[in-house]
């Protein structure tokens, strides 16, 4: 028996409610919004939780953190609208002000047990030369929730709010070094692009063509090319079986 037979990859193409739990508002449209696009068209239903407010998103000082905030959960509104996003639940917290991982860990096994989601999207924390540390702790608090988030003694105090113990299906991380996983987002992918230039504040035109949209375009094709498509999103798609004490997982 093979270790992948053992407990196969999850198929995150036919996940049916999913969870995103992202650090700034623009992360989800940047590294999923074509395949988030691609479900929500076929009847799933997409959630996102934003971590912070992405109130530090600006080289402006004339603005304050409450404002900078103000404006990116206005574009955050818009872009969900346009992948056809059923909710949005921030989880409050300051951008790169973030705390440990045991903090960030109990709201994300709240919203985990609140959605239900068969998959869960988030960021690869184990990502090489990840410098922002809010993508690193979300990625791990993520990752770490959807496990939890089945053991009822895990926070027990949420049965008060009527939450109970959740399996999550499957994990996806984005912006990983070894995905197993390529979507074909050739038919979503200018809603993709459509829904990440609703963050004006992060993607003025300067920025946004010389850096974002080439980098995006080139990856996209070089993924697309596993899949035989013009563009393509990348994940590291694992059951939460797979992490804890197995070895193969990485290369799976």
């Amino acid at each position: 028996m093979s270790f992948n037979s053992l407990i196969p990859v999850p198929r995150l193409r036919e996940a049916k409610n999913l969870l995103v739990i992202y650090p700034h508002p623009d992360d989800a449209e940047l590294v999923a919004g074509g395949t988030i696009a691609l479900l929500t068209g076929e009847g799933a239903s997409v959630t996102y939780a934003a971590v912070t407010e992405g109130d530090m998103g600006t080289f402006d000082p004339s603005l304050s953190r409450e404002q900078i905030g103000a404006i990116r959960r206005k574009e955050q509104g818009e872009a969900a609208a346009v992948l056809g996003v059923a909710s949005i639940e921030w989880l409050g917290f300051h951008d790169c002000f973030l705390p440990n991982i045991e903090t960030l860990r109990e709201p994300m096994v709240r919203v985990i047990r609140k959605v239900k989601p068969d998959f869960v999207i988030t960021l690869d924390p184990w990502l090489p030369y990840e410098a922002h540390p809010d993508h690193r702790k979300t990625g791990m608090a993520s990752v770490e929730a959807a496990i939890f988030a089945a053991f009822p003694l895990a926070y027990p105090e949420h049965a008060a709010e009527g939450l109970t113990p959740w399996q999550v299906g499957g994990i996806a991380m984005a912006l990983s070094v070894h995905p197993n996983t390529f979507i074909n987002v050739e038919s979503t992918w200018e809603r993709k692009i459509s829904a990440c230039l609703c963050h004006k504040s992060q993607f003025p035109p300067d920025v946004w063509n010389t850096l974002y949209l080439p980098y995006l375009t080139v990856k996209s094709a070089e993924w697309g090319r596993k899949v035989g498509a013009s563009a393509a999103e990348a994940f590291k798609v694992l059951h939460p079986y797979h992490m804890h004490v197995m070895v193969d997982a990485w290369k799976m």
